[in-house]
């Protein structure tokens, strides 16, 4: 069936979604090549081939693009996860996905880096994550899988945790088997027994 008009994008709103993406490549791009503390605005534009003004029609500042990249990586990990047939039990998504967004902090420390020196880094990883990662722990306990009671704060220390892992990795406080740890940890947290938080949170790779 054919959608009404009303809720199709106009040309106008899916250009200016193209645009965004553009420069949310380029600077991914950039910044893969260069590092951080070589990426210029104009380098963005100019390798996304818009004019420089366009850049600040979709962010603020140079921190909001590389949020943008950082967000992109990790919602783009998380999506691939949760669509995979494997995930339909809670706990499984919980570990799988911890893991895979903990060892970001092992296998792309520059993506990693950009995340835990962001402006307001913590609360930039909060907002990434925070619906994804509220909506497995609803299904979770809808489901009986999980014990918690007041599901906003499990949340909020469950995103801290797995955020101070990364930022412990990247500092080089924690060594490996931080992601099977962190895990662990906030299946216990969301209420699992700790034998059978920590057999999912060992035997699953991300």
């Amino acid at each position: 069936m054919v959608e009404p008009a009303a809720r199709v994008p106009s040309r106008a709103i899916r250009r200016q979604a193209q645009t965004r993406a553009d420069l949310i490549r380029a600077a991914g791009e950039l910044i893969a090549e260069r590092g951080l503390e070589g990426l210029r605005i104009s380098d963005i534009t100019e390798r996304a081939d818009v004019a420089f003004g366009t850049f600040y029609n979709q962010f603020k500042a140079k921190d909001d693009v590389i949020e943008a990249v950082v967000a992109d990586a990790l919602v783009g990990l998380a999506r691939s996860i949760e669509d995979s047939p494997a995930n339909d039990d809670p706990a499984e998504a919980v570990a799988v996905t911890t893991r895979a967004i903990v060892r970001i902090a092992y296998d792309n420390p520059t993506l990693a880096r950009l995340l835990v020196n962001l402006e307001q880094a913590e609360a930039r990883f909060e907002r990434i994550i925070r619906p994804q990662a509220g909506a497995t722990l609803e299904r979770g306990r809808a489901t009986g899988v999980f014990v918690i009671d007041d599901l906003p704060t499990v949340l909020t220390m469950s995103i801290a945790a797995a955020f101070e892992v990364i930022r412990g990795i990247v500092d080089g406080r924690l060594g490996d088997g931080a992601d099977v740890t962190c895990a662990a940890a906030l299946l216990r947290m969301a209420g699992m027994d700790p034998v059978a938080a920590a057999g999912y949170a060992r035997r699953l790779s991300p």
